[in-house]
């Protein structure tokens, strides 16, 4: 008969490898850490290198349009007008004072980013446009937000944007999930440091007659605050008859 020994199986505790894993993790979170502040650093040196230029830019600008001026105006009273270079010197200073509003309008969108005014923090409606596409009822728009306050926060959340308009003589509200095409839950969802841009397409119902955006911004983030903004649309409509 052979005997069968029932013995206890012993193993070895090796707390150093837990240790080991935990030191792992915190050294790796460390690092993401890290490498999240340098690219942040990274990307608002960009913006306020962008902010810089376009701020030269829009001197020069002023400059070679104020001298415009003075050569127009000069040309229009002289005795001797010469016909083309008034003109010209006319279309050439319309031209300056079109690309030196454009150029302000963005100088204002990236100075609300780099230098943000001593504001409580929050979501700020940059810019909101449309544009027609075809005759048939299809728009392209392009929404903007930006962070208001000075903060290195993440600022997190959603926004709902609905299209006013009459058809067949009611009154009727088109949700952006039934007028985009390929709507999905993500296009209405932000989550940025500085800033986000959504563009896409909408398609209107025919008989459909738009007169009015309304977007509702809706915060995940702690403290920021909810807000919503009734935008007409013939000031939203860019390069349409309304425009």
């Amino acid at each position: 008969m052979t005997d069968v020994h029932g013995g206890f199986l012993v193993r070895q505790h090796r707390p150093w490898r837990l240790w080991l894993s935990v030191l792992i993790v915190l050294a790796l979170l460390a690092v993401s850490f890290l490498l999240g502040r340098a690219w942040q650093d990274y990307e608002l040196e960009r913006l306020r290198l962008n902010r810089d230029v376009l701020q030269n830019r829009v001197a020069e600008l002023e400059m070679r349009n104020r001298d415009l001026v003075k050569r127009n105006a000069q040309l229009e009273s002289g005795k001797r007008i010469e016909g083309d270079a008034y003109r010209q010197a006319q279309q050439s200073v319309v031209a300056l004072q079109k690309e030196i509003l454009d150029l302000k309008e963005q100088l204002v969108f990236y100075q609300g980013i780099v230098s943000p005014e001593k504001q409580a923090l929050g979501v700020n409606l940059q810019s909101f446009e449309i544009r027609p596409r075809n005759d048939m009822g299809l728009y392209g728009y392009k929404l903007v937000l930006t962070k208001q306050g000075k903060s290195d926060a993440v600022l997190k959340g959603s926004f709902d944007l609905r299209i006013m308009g009459a058809r067949g003589g009611k009154q009727q509200a088109l949700e952006l999930a039934k007028a985009k095409t390929d709507f999905t839950e993500k296009d209405t969802r932000f989550s940025f440091r500085y800033f986000q841009v959504f563009e896409g397409a909408v398609q209107l119902p025919e008989g459909f007659d738009p007169y009015e955006v309304v977007i509702e911004i809706k915060p995940k983030t702690r403290k920021v605050k909810a807000f919503g903004k009734n935008i007409p649309w013939s000031s939203a409509l860019i390069g349409g008859e309304d425009s």
